[in-house]
């Protein structure tokens, strides 16, 4: 497991830059940076009434969970993963070269009792070194009352141990939660507008409430690394180019993705999540 980067380890200049030397460091120290001006709140309340729209109930029918790499089922959920505007943010974390691993979108509709338990996104992943940043977009008003998140700022520096508590109000796949408790003094609200998104590293706890209000929270949580980053166990796991070159080849690359909800789109998005099936999908 490697270290979390240090100021003098940063990634070398390979493009525009929109984070400043002070922003990177406070990333690099707390594991998190928020919030990040990066779509038009236009834009984002366009792709959240876009999801609104969906028909759930024939996605739900699909074999695997429709909410994950959901992407490769909607294209242009691809095209904003893959905006310029938000690889260069992540570019300034992370390096030029990117992939993303995976990309989960989170829908709480009004009145809903989901909650997320505390947990790091890296648990169940088995990567070298952890240096992935999740870039979580807010596409409506994240706010603690709606079930935005929280971060646990600073124990971002090793893999914790995770117990499994499945049930019916958590959404993560297995119920996986750190088992040491985080404290309330040790939580910060992560409060978003439309159009911002929440940077935090792979290992930063982060958990979020239910949603107590009239009106539904969206938020797409999209997972970079470094195109140099390497599998070391668990089920083979598939990669989109979001910027720059893939000098190394430890992923197989995932092409570009078919018409939104095509029948090409969900064949394409069942072979890449079939692997993962008997892990509860845990894994992705």
């Amino acid at each position: 497991m490697s270290a979390p980067m240090s100021e003098s380890a940063l990634p070398e200049p390979g493009g525009p830059h929109v984070l400043s030397g002070d922003q990177v460091a406070a990333y690099h120290r707390g594991g998190c940076l928020f919030p990040i001006d990066v779509f038009d709140p236009e834009e984002a309340m366009d792709w959240a009434a876009r999801i609104e729209a969906l028909p759930v109930d024939r996605l739900a029918a699909l074999p695997a969970p429709w909410t994950q790499k959901t992407y490769i089922l909607l294209d242009w959920l691809d095209a904003m993963m893959r905006d310029p505007r938000l690889t260069a943010v992540a570019a300034d974390l992370l390096g030029e070269d990117l992939l993303v691993l995976s990309a989960d979108l989170f829908h709480k509709p009004a009145r809903s009792a989901k909650r997320i338990s505390w947990h790091q996104d890296l648990n169940y992943w088995g990567l070298e070194p952890n240096d992935v940043v999740t870039a979580w977009v807010a596409l409506t008003v994240a706010v603690p009352e709606n079930g935005g998140m929280q971060y646990a700022p600073g124990k971002h520096q090793a893999l914790t141990a995770h117990a499994e508590h499945k049930s019916d109000d958590n959404m993560l796949t297995k119920g996986q939660e750190i088992a040491v408790a985080i404290a309330p003094e040790e939580a910060v609200d992560v409060i978003l507008m439309p159009g911002q998104v929440a940077f935090h590293h792979g290992l930063t706890p982060h958990a979020s409430g239910p949603n107590l209000t009239d009106a539904a929270r969206i938020g797409f949580a999209i997972r970079y690394a470094p195109t140099s980053i390497r599998q070391t166990k668990g089920p083979a796991m598939t990669a989109r180019l979001a910027r720059g070159t893939d000098i190394y080849g430890h992923f197989q690359l995932e092409p570009d993705p078919p018409a939104a909800l095509s029948p090409e789109a969900m064949a394409l998005h069942r072979a890449v999540l079939d692997p993962h099936a008997e892990f509860g999908y845990s894994t992705i």
